[in-house]
């Protein structure tokens, strides 16, 4: 885990990048963390509507660990403290777990963000959990493969989507959205 950190001196340099960084983590604190998210110790909520919940009919499982407007947090929030601290967060605004399940041919879902908070400190992070063919797509055809122990860091105004993996029962990934004046630098994209 040799990452590097961006400090955040002249944010308007970082609204169109996009990092891609590979073993994130110590491979034993990822299987850890791993283990316990594609286990049973997840209770998982089926939404409909991958992106607006209720507006397709698209649907995945997901598990919020945090939401900062509602004031949730988990029970489970301190499993994942490895993540947190590699961000440098200094403002966690939500964490939620998805488990996605596969189609018979790839689907995209809509174009969204995250969150509403649109700032040059706000930053978008996907960690992926496992291998396989789903994919995250960005409005400019950038697509991002679904590898274990994988993150994606981005500025949270810009627009994602995900494509269904076919090749897994399940796709796992950790969304997070924060406020920071650093973050991990790795690959561009």
């Amino acid at each position: 885990m040799n990452s590097n950190y961006v400090k955040i001196e002249k944010p308007n340099n970082l609204k169109t990048k996009r990092y891609i960084i590979d073993n994130v983590l110590p491979e034993m604190v990822f299987d850890n963390i791993s283990s316990f998210v594609m286990g049973s110790n997840i209770f998982w909520n089926l939404i409909v509507g991958t992106v607006n919940e209720g507006e397709s009919d698209d649907w995945r499982f997901t598990n919020a660990v945090y939401h900062s407007k509602s004031g949730f947090t988990s029970n489970k929030f301190s499993q994942f403290s490895p993540i947190f601290d590699f961000l440098h967060i200094q403002n966690l605004i939500t964490v939620k777990l998805n488990c996605d399940i596969y189609t018979r041919t790839p689907e995209q879902r809509e174009f969204h963000t995250d969150n509403v908070l649109f700032s040059d400190f706000a930053f978008t992070s996907i960690l992926y959990f496992n291998d396989c063919n789903g994919k995250t797509i960005f409005e400019d055809g950038t697509e991002i493969e679904s590898r274990r122990n994988r993150m994606i860091i981005f500025n949270s105004h810009q627009k994602h989507a995900g494509i269904s993996q076919t090749d897994l029962p399940r796709r796992y990934l950790m969304n997070i959205n924060f406020q920071s004046t650093e973050i991990p630098i790795g690959k561009e994209f």
